[in-house]
């Protein structure tokens, strides 16, 4: 069933102008409080000494949480660049050049074990159970020659196994899989005489996976030449970012997602996390956070800010981990790294520490004592969180 994406135009829950408002506010009271700390403006240039101040101690009556002092346990050069980083148990994943698979059992030797699909580029990723479904994108002096997705098997990190393909008559760009569902947002684009690309379509395609080596075409959401949008499940929603506006879709019936509730926000995005009723978006410099306990009339909760652009999100417990980028006028990288945001205060999160790092920081994923982040041409890198 086609959807057209005028509802999300005309509906709009939250306008902008009510969002540059609200950031405004944010920005005011971060300069009264750095104003009475003493400390530099947001987005100024950190140093190392300000880091090891700048960590933090958690206290919950008489339980003493662990201290934040991030530094760098190890590193990985991968050709190409490396963008999304996934981990579960003794491995990372990631994308860029194709999948890696990556043994990060020695946290000082992480080690790359298994390579598919390394000549296409795929900028993510989705990882289900034991499958990873890997879009491909292969380009040559005509422009996108093939696109679409595949699915690996990864029972055996060590030899990934193609189970199945689907070919796609546009670019794919987010992917997500819910029961036998696979959500995948793609752009069909055309070559104009100028010589740069115009999208004539764009959307959702719905792909119903029950058998993996046969997947079939079960519907397509339609956002007309919006552009490639980021999507996220969870539960019976799909959570939807194209151009500035977050878009939220029923997928109760899975093959025809219905509009639910927007909001707009001020900039664009390169990735966003859903987590505890909550949605985490970046918006250039600003980590917005997003109230979408009333899925028809989600709002701005709170937000913070990072000295760059940030790239993306995780969310795990009370903290946000971001990677960020600061670029100069030629859009040249001139430093990059990580940040961690307190959000128990959802109204206002504060920045807790951070660690500058070699490359661009790309996706980021943090499990247990470690933060792992894809760092564009510098490869892979692993944080350790906390002092010993």
């Amino acid at each position: 069933m086609t959807i057209l994406v005028i509802s999300l135009v005309l509906t709009v829950s939250c306008t902008s102008e009510d969002t540059q408002a609200k950031i405004a506010e944010l920005e005011a009271r971060i300069s009264e409080l750095e104003a009475q700390s003493g400390q530099s403006a947001a987005g100024s240039e950190q140093e190392s000494e300000g880091e090891e101040e700048s960590s933090a101690t958690e206290t919950s009556g008489d339980t003493i949480q662990k201290e934040f002092s991030p530094t760098i346990a190890g590193s990985l050069y991968i050709p190409g660049q490396t963008a999304a980083v996934y981990v579960m148990g003794d491995y990372a994943y990631t994308s860029g050049q194709g999948l890696r698979i990556i043994d990060i059992k020695d946290k000082s030797n992480p080690e790359i074990i298994a390579t598919a699909d390394p000549n296409s580029y795929a900028h993510n990723f989705y990882i289900k159970d034991n499958y990873v479904y890997l879009p491909y994108s292969i380009w040559d002096n005509e422009g996108l020659a093939s696109s679409g997705f595949k699915i690996f098997d990864v029972s055996d990190k060590e030899k990934p196994t193609e189970v199945g393909v689907y070919e796609s008559d546009g670019s794919i760009g987010s992917i997500c899989a819910v029961g036998n569902y696979i959500y995948a947002s793609y752009e069909i684009s055309e070559k104009q005489e100028e010589g740069y690309y115009r999208t004539v379509e764009s959307g959702i395609k719905i792909i119903d996976m029950t058998d993996k080596e046969n997947l079939v075409s079960a519907g397509t959401y339609d956002t007309g030449d919006s552009g490639s949008g980021l999507i996220s499940i969870a539960g019976d929603y799909i959570y939807l970012f194209v151009g500035q506006t977050l878009g939220i879709l029923d997928i109760t019936d899975k093959e025809n997602p219905t509009d639910v509730g927007i909001y707009r926000s001020s900039n664009w995005a390169s990735n966003f996390c859903v987590e505890g009723g909550y949605v985490y978006l970046p918006s250039a410099n600003a980590l917005q956070i997003i109230d979408i306990s009333d899925k028809e009339n989600p709002t701005m909760a709170g937000g913070a800010f990072a000295p760059g652009d940030i790239a993306s999100v995780f969310v795990e417990g009370d903290y946000a981990y971001i990677t960020y980028i600061v670029r100069d006028e030629n859009w040249q990288a001139i430093e990059s790294g990580i940040q961690i945001i307190d959000v128990k205060d959802k109204n206002d999160p504060t920045v807790v520490t951070g660690i500058e790092i070699q490359g661009e920081a790309a996706g980021i994923f943090v499990e247990g004592d470690y933060a792992y982040v894809g760092a564009g041409q510098a490869g892979f890198q692993i944080i350790k969180l906390y002092a010993d």
